[in-house]
Formats: C-alpha cells, sequence, structure tokens
C-alpha cells in the first residue's frame, strides 16, 4: 500500500502548494503545480487553471498548451455524461478557453446538458439495448379542423404519435336528405315524398379526424413521420316541411344529414418535423381522406 499512499500525497501536495500560490497571487507557480494535476485530470487543478485564465490575461499565451490538455480531460469526462464537465465545455467553447471560440460546439454541449436534464424513461430495443424515450405533446390543426392535439414519444430513431382534430362544431341529425328542385327530399319521414325547405342560416359541418403513426429520425434535428387512422364529414341543415305552395308547415322543423357531401373513411398523414434547440419543434404535412381529398396540416409543440 505504501506507493499507493505516497502517490496520494503527491496528488493532493501540488493542489495545496497551487492554493498557497493563489493565496500571494503568484498565478505563474500556481499554474506551475497546477500543472501536474493536469496529467491525471485532476478536476480541481483544471478549475483552479481555468480561474487563472479568467483572472489574468497576461498570462493566457504562456497556458495555451496546459489549457488544451484540459480541454482534453473536459471532453473525455463529458463523454461519459458528467454534467459538471459538460458545463465547463460550454464555457471553455464560449468564451474561448485555452481554444477558439466555438459556437457550434458550445450549442452541441448545450443540447447534450439538456438532454441529461430531461426526464426520460429506458425502453428496450429489438437488438436488446437500452433507448432513451422522450415524450411531446402540442397543437396540430388543418384547414378543415383547426383545433386538435398531438401527443407521442420519441426514442433514439423511432417514435410514435396520436393526433386527434376537429372543428368543434357538432349537430346530430335524424336524417338524410337528397335535394329536389332546390329543396329537400327526406324518404325517410312517414309522409314520403313531401318536400322541405332548408333554412339557410342554420347550416353547420362537422369533422373529425383521427390518427396514430410512426415517427422516423433522419437527421440530427429531423424527422419523417407517417399514419393512418379515420375521418368523418358531415354537412348538417335545418329544415321545415312546406306546402305545394311554398308556405312552411309548423312544427315540422328537423335536421337532416346530406348524403353527397357527408362521408368518412380512411385517412392516411405524411408530414416533417423540425426539433428547435432539442425541446420544441414544428411540424408541417398533409393528409389524404378517402383516396379523394388532401388537405395540409400543421403543428407545433414541446419536448418534455
Amino acid at each position: 500500500m505504501l506507493p499507493f499512499a505516497v502517490k496520494a500525497q503527491w496528488q493532493t501536495e501540488y493542489n495545496r502548494n497551487g492554493d498557497e500560490a493563489m493565496e500571494r497571487k503568484d498565478y505563474g507557480d500556481a499554474k506551475f503545480w497546477y500543472e501536474e494535476g493536469v496529467a491525471n485530470c485532476d478536476r480541481y487543478s483544471i478549475d483552479k487553471l481555468t480561474e487563472i485564465w479568467m483572472l489574468d490575461e497576461s498570462m493566457r499565451i504562456s497556458m495555451r498548451t496546459v489549457m488544451g490538455r484540459c480541454l482534453s480531460c473536459l471532453n473525455e469526462q463529458a463523454l461519459a455524461k458528467d454534467s459538471l464537465a459538460i458545463r465547463q465545455l460550454i464555457d471553455y467553447y464560449s468564451e474561448g478557453i485555452g481554444t477558439a471560440k466555438n459556437e457550434i460546439s458550445a450549442n452541441h454541449w448545450k443540447e447534450q446538458l439538456e438532454q441529461l436534464r430531461r426526464p426520460v424513461i429506458d425502453i428496450l430495443t429489438p437488438n436488446g439495448s437500452k433507448e432513451r424515450m422522450r415524450f411531446f405533446a402540442g397543437y396540430h390543426a388543418s384547414p378543415v379542423a383547426p383545433y386538435g392535439i398531438q401527443v407521442g414519444g420519441m426514442g433514439k430513431s423511432v417514435g410514435w404519435y396520436i393526433r386527434l382534430r376537429s372543428n368543434f362544431v357538432f349537430q346530430e341529425t335524424q336524417y338524410d336528405y337528397t335535394v329536389v328542385q332546390n329543396l329537400l327530399k327526406i324518404e325517410e319521414l312517414d309522409n314520403k315524398g313531401a318536400l322541405y325547405r332548408a333554412t339557410a342560416e342554420n347550416v353547420k359541418k362537422t369533422y373529425l379526424t383521427g390518427s396514430v403513426g410512426i415517427m422516423l429520425k433522419v437527421a440530427s434535428n429531423m424527422f419523417i413521420s407517417a399514419g393512418a387512422g379515420y375521418w368523418d364529414r358531415k354537412d348538417a341543415r335545418e329544415f321545415i316541411e312546406v306546402n305545394d305552395d311554398g308556405s312552411a308547415i309548423p312544427g315540422t322543423s328537423g335536421w337532416a344529414r346530406l348524403r353527397n357531401s357527408s362521408m368518412n373513411g380512411v385517412m392516411l398523414d405524411l408530414d416533417g418535423t423540425y426539433v428547435i434547440s432539442g425541446k420544441f419543434y414544428g411540424t408541417l404535412g398533409a393528409s389524404l381522406m378517402d383516396f379523394k381529398y388532401v388537405y395540409p396540416s400543421i403543428g407545433i409543440g414541446i419536448f418534455f
């Protein structure tokens, strides 16, 4: 055990000597002692050398080499998910400590630090390794269904979503109708063949859509998604029975659904999603209704 004890004493001695030099504000002597700790990636020595760099600009030229070694140590520790090392790397690249300023590298480590702070769960990938999943939620809309919500989760490269949209217009209908000579023909009523007049001010169009899909990562901040679901569109009109002369018959009003334009069926989604700063996202895409109608869609949201 003697060699290990001697080594431990030696490792703490250079930091004590460096601290004494710092108290005298002899930064050159302090730098000499702390340099010994950098050989072992001693975090305390790295912190003190960083402090000297910030306190005395005249020392910076002579510190370029040792600060480069500090940078290498911090990179190794940051790759091991050491959040303190990542914070220091952000300062090194943002302030140009021991290296040129590099906002791209600073932003990269900011994203890594943000990912470490996020609540995550572990799921098993098909090959048995663990993969972190992040959840998201946001607003999603199309021209016909402007109110919607999207929730989902994203793993390392594959994710999922659930999407619901509506225009929040709802009306129960008892009958179907067709148009005959600018009037409504409602065959379900007892007096078959009678004609009815639509009340022009009471027309309601209902849109409901729901879909699920998968997401695939195609770039560091870009995902594509595809899904399938169900959609329902209903055109409802209030009606009233009319006499032969066109006058309304009181007490004969109701609501009916137009057969020709009310429909439902399969819906397919295709979207692209861009993630901003690792936290926010924007989605742009389109939905194909019953293989006949195409509506664009847009969404925004946040990752948790």
